[in-house]
């Protein structure tokens, strides 16, 4: 591992070295320090409609579910059988009767409980699933593996940073993940800043008026973005965005929540979930339209992300300069990060 950068207030301090951006030891230290401490969006409430219905994932290479209870609770559990930790779920979401192990037919209640071992004679009580901290705000479905704190305070700031719409009160109306071979740093360095419009992304330029970018930060927690529209622009924009990984975007037209999950050193999934105000059938080629065009943007992020992963593990650029001017969204994000590798 390169010994551990300064990132300070200064007005083009250095970045973080390249090998984070691959290496085996520091997704280690990442997903230990930062994603197992925070609290990551796993589904919306509506999906849990019924006791036994589920939503899986991978949070950091942690294998997770939620599951609704008879008790009308929404829970969550490691994805491991106590016998000889097979998973329990096999889709990303879906329904059971019962928490049946597919390997070895252990048994368990929507609780967690233990009920069933199959020719063992053992205590029940002390091999129960590992559960995994749960929570829902504002029709959304949060875990976290070891919450530093709990889920109100975690988006407190986001709370007071105004949402445009009540979430509760929108309807879905489209969700997709993307996948990509991209740490997920370099997404995040990427979204913390707004001098790449211009380049990257001519649509959205031409949609608001860069004169009016504005990013300001909180601590090492929320990061909020906010652009005027154009005259003759699809819309204007207001990004927030509470690290590490989830994106509150909003626009006059709705709102995206996005969730970021590293797969892996260079690995990363992202998870849209698009929100408008109604779902009038005769709106809806409008609506498609405006979230086609959220997705073209999402993808060109994807496409230089991706070019900037390949040149990181060149062996050739080590560390650059952050623009004090520019980039502050990425010196706040960056200085997350060092600290986490610090105290890891």
């Amino acid at each position: 591992m390169s010994e551990l950068p300064r990132i300070v207030s200064a007005p083009s301090p250095e970045t973080l070295p390249a090998e984070w951006y691959w290496s085996e030891d520091a997704w280690q230290i990442e997903r230990r320090e930062i994603w197992a401490k925070h609290w990551v969006l796993i589904g919306r409430a509506a999906q849990f409609a019924a006791a036994g219905d589920y939503v899986s994932t991978e949070l950091a290479g942690y294998p997770v579910f939620a599951i609704k209870g008879k008790d009308g609770v929404i829970r969550a559990f490691h994805n491991v059988c106590r016998h000889r930790a097979s998973p329990l779920v096999q889709e990303c979401a879906g329904h059971v009767d019962r928490i049946s192990c597919p390997y070895h037919r252990w048994l368990y209640d929507f609780e967690g409980r233990l009920k069933g071992a199959p020719s063992m004679e053992i205590d029940k009580d002390e091999y129960g699933l590992f559960p995994v901290r749960c929570a829902v705000w504002r029709g959304l479905v949060f875990v976290s593996i070891d919450p530093a704190a709990p889920i109100e305070e975690w988006l407190e700031d986001i709370a007071k940073a105004a949402l445009r719409y009540p979430i509760e009160e929108l309807q879905l109306a489209r969700e997709f993940t993307i996948e990509a071979e991209v740490n997920w740093k370099t997404y995040a360095d990427n979204y913390a800043e707004a001098w790449h419009i211009p380049t990257i992304h001519p649509g959205l330029n031409a949609s608001i008026d860069m004169a009016s970018y504005r990013i300001d930060t909180v601590g090492d927690t929320l990061q909020s973005h906010t652009a005027d529209t154009r005259d003759g622009g699809k819309t204007d924009g207001f990004w927030v965005w509470r690290l590490p990984g989830l994106f509150f975007n909003m626009y006059n037209w709705g709102m995206n929540v996005a969730q970021l999950e590293p797969m892996g050193p260079r690995s990363m999934r992202l998870t849209y979930r698009y929100f408008v105000k109604d779902l009038d059938p005769a709106k809806r080629e409008e609506r498609d339209a405006l979230i086609d065009w959220a997705y073209m943007v999402a993808r060109e992020d994807i496409d230089i992300c991706k070019a900037v992963q390949k040149n990181l593990e060149t062996g050739i650029y080590d560390r650059g300069r952050l623009s004090g001017v520019h980039e502050n969204g990425v010196i706040q994000f960056q200085s997350m990060v060092l600290k986490a590798h610090r105290a890891g």
